[in-house]
């Protein structure tokens, strides 16, 4: 619910580098040794990431995620904080487009706030 809202407002997102550094160790230990249990077990995994956090779990199946253009990431963040904020706003049956539009302005509002 809170995941293409909350977590990718500006205020949560600016912090992520701080907690990252705190605790990536962390989680990338915990999945390298998921991996190892899984692949032991003779299930396949396959990995998608950054390529900063790829290099520290082994693995034959990974494959690193590359953008053509940075500003395609923070359009696409922006894109899925707009969609889900006009979700909440129409039924089934509604027209979408003044549910996308009130929800664009208000995320533009907030940009001009911050």
């Amino acid at each position: 619910e809170v995941a293409n809202t909350l977590l990718k407002e500006s205020r949560v997102s600016k912090n992520i580098p701080a907690v990252a550094k705190e605790t990536q160790g962390e989680v990338v230990r915990f999945a390298a040794e998921a991996v190892g249990k899984m692949g032991a077990s003779g299930t396949v995994v396959l990995l998608e990431g950054r390529e900063q956090t790829l290099n520290f779990i082994p693995s034959p199946y990974r494959f690193c995620l590359m953008m053509s253009d940075d500003k395609l990431i923070g359009q696409r963040r922006a894109a899925q904080r707009i969609a889900a904020a006009a979700k909440s706003r129409v039924s089934n049956d509604e027209d979408v487009l003044p549910a996308l539009r009130a929800s664009l302005g208000e995320l533009a509002a907030a940009v001009g706030d911050s």
